[in-house]
């Protein structure tokens, strides 16, 4: 497979001469549609396709690859901006097509796509996942802005009936017998691609949860970094809705990019994967890694049965309090998995302990060095003449619980007046974070600070970082302020007191989160000494935890051998 460059990236397809691509698309515009493009070209080998691209608001994200973008039935396709023609290079495979790929291959053979690339407009306005649409979610939605630590503690009931999910061993995915008798494919048939192409790109694949800011994501992407430096050609694929506003990271430059937007079905018949079989027939895939990719984790088996000696390698972060999560996901996939990396003792045992993974293929290798460079880290005291200066960074996400930081502030009421705060990150819920500090007249005590603001500065300024995750596995953000010299004091969630003494953590629970997060505020603003013993401690912790092989010098053994 020889890979053409089109609008810059590498791509499957060529443009015919009545292609008319406006001139003035962005980085991300660009690589979007390529993407799309790249989707498209590998379920239709060897086609002649018109695309159109059409227009539409920033509460609408891109319709790249779902089942919509084959047949345009979406009232998204009302606006057309432009049309190209793009004609498939990917050879296309003599292979008999079975009775169950029938709709797919309906879909494919339709000569037209439609395809919705947002403006990077669009990344002025907060994610549009969870907007109130109606009258009704928008009365909820102030409701909780000025209730809640009480909306939290509901949702946290409603989830205990989830927790013993994650406490016993889950139960391993039978593949094959989902495609005989009662079983959930059993009108379709298990369909292993051929080799590759003689002369093949040396690949490997690489399924991420989106292109957005969060540490499981860095840690993605610089595990694309180190497949490119070893020599072989990442191909990426998002699994989520997303504007998707790291796509025009450097780590992406030359590599193939498939954003998803869901939901894609009647294109993918189980057993046959269209997009897989394409991907594996054009390129010499050497290995498979997961990264909180749904999914990828729901083919792994069958790209077992097409690659059986490749490795697969997964990379699991935090288990989800619904649910379980993505670890859950990978341990019901554990028999076709090579090695299950986790970024802290605690996942390890609960991998090895609970869910009975055999302890030779869970490696553990924390994420060191990701987002600051390796250096002898130094306590750095607090500055004559400057407020005391407390921050919060993150995304603001549900599991983040930006709201307990913002009840914390106003806990602390008249204390708060001589200090600082800093709320730093973006997310699905800034706009309602928003509203709770409006709502608690904390406008001119909080300060907000995009992810556009690089975290260093923000920790530049910080004498503490307060960590108020709900749900947690071990936050980047706690190893980049230890290493900047910012004491950490944490709710006690996941791995974090691998790190964080017992005498810097609460509980949980968010009106006791928020309780204890302002005394230990009061504590360490008032004694300087204290603050210097925590951080010592925490520095120490972390040279154990770092003491053993990083996650970036284990994955660079790991793809070099491949």
């Amino acid at each position: 497979m020889k890979l053409e460059s089109v609008l810059g990236q590498p791509a499957l397809f060529q443009l015919t001469a009545e292609a008319d691509v406006p001139t003035e698309l962005s980085e991300r515009e660009r690589r979007l549609l390529v993407g799309a493009l790249n989707f498209h070209a590998l379920t239709a080998p060897g086609r002649e396709i018109d695309a159109h691209v059409y227009d539409g608001t920033w509460e609408l994200e891109p319709r790249t690859t779902d089942d919509a973008t084959f047949d345009g039935l979406s009232r998204i396709f009302r606006k057309r901006l432009y049309s190209l023609r793009f004609r498939s290079t990917v050879e296309p495979e003599d292979r008999r097509h079975i009775r169950a790929e029938a709709v797919a291959d309906a879909m494919i053979d339709l000569p037209q796509r439609h395809l919705y690339v947002s403006s990077d407009a669009a990344l002025d306005f907060d994610p549009p996942r969870h907007l109130a649409r109606d009258p009704l979610r928008r009365v909820l939605r102030a409701v909780r802005a000025r209730t809640p630590l009480l909306y939290d503690e509901a949702r946290d009931l409603e989830l205990l009936r989830h927790r013993r999910s994650y406490a016993k061993p889950a139960a391993r995915r039978q593949y094959d017998k989902e495609f005989t008798g009662k079983g959930h494919h059993a009108t379709s048939e298990i369909v292993p691609v051929g080799p590759a192409e003689e002369g093949a790109i040396p690949a490997v694949l690489i399924g991420i949860h989106w292109f957005e800011l969060g540490g499981a994501e860095r840690w993605a992407f610089e595990t694309i970094r180190l497949v490119r430096e070893a020599g072989f050609l990442p191909i990426v694929i998002s699994g989520r809705d997303s504007h998707q506003p790291w796509i025009t990271r450097a780590e992406l430059d030359g590599a193939v990019i498939i954003p998803f937007s869901e939901h894609i079905a009647r294109s993918q018949t189980p057993g046959v994967e269209q997009l897989l079989r394409g991907l594996l027939r054009s390129f010499d895939i050497r290995g498979v890694v997961v990264h909180h990719n749904q999914w990828l984790y729901d083919r792994l088996h069958w790209i077992r049965r097409s690659r059986p000696d490749i490795p697969i390698v997964d990379s699991t972060h935090v288990i989800e309090y619904r649910g379980g999560g993505f670890p859950v996901s990978s341990v019901m996939v554990d028999g076709v998995i090579t090695a299950h990396h986790v970024i802290s003792p605690s996942l390890k045992r609960w991998m090895t302990q609970v869910q009975g993974v055999p302890a030779s293929k869970v490696v553990m290798a924390p994420l060191g060095g990701l987002t600051v460079a390796p250096r002898d880290a130094q306590f750095r005291p607090r500055r004559d003449g400057t407020p005391f200066t407390v921050a919060f960074v993150g995304r603001t996400a549900r599991q983040k619980a930006p709201e307990v930081f913002v009840e914390m502030v106003n806990r602390l009421g008249d204390a708060a007046a001589e200090m600082r705060f800093i709320l730093h990150g973006d997310g699905d819920m800034s706009a309602w974070i928003d509203d709770i500090i409006r709502n608690e007249g904390l406008v001119d005590r909080i300060e907000r600070r995009s992810s556009r603001v690089p975290v260093d500065d923000t920790l530049a300024e910080s004498d503490l970082l307060v960590v108020t995750s709900h749900n947690e596995g071990l936050t980047l953000t706690t190893l980049e302020a230890i290493s900047h010299g910012v004491p950490v004091v944490s709710t006690d969630v996941g791995a974090q007191s691998d790190l964080v003494p017992a005498r810097a953590l609460v509980p949980r629970n968010v009106h006791r989160a928020v309780a204890g997060l302002a005394d230990k505020v009061r504590w360490l603003a008032a004694d300087e000494d204290a603050r210097r013993q925590l951080w010592t401690d925490e520095r120490e912790a972390e040279k154990r935890l770092l003491a053993a092989q990083t996650a970036s010098s284990w994955f660079a053994q790991e793809v070099g051998s491949w």
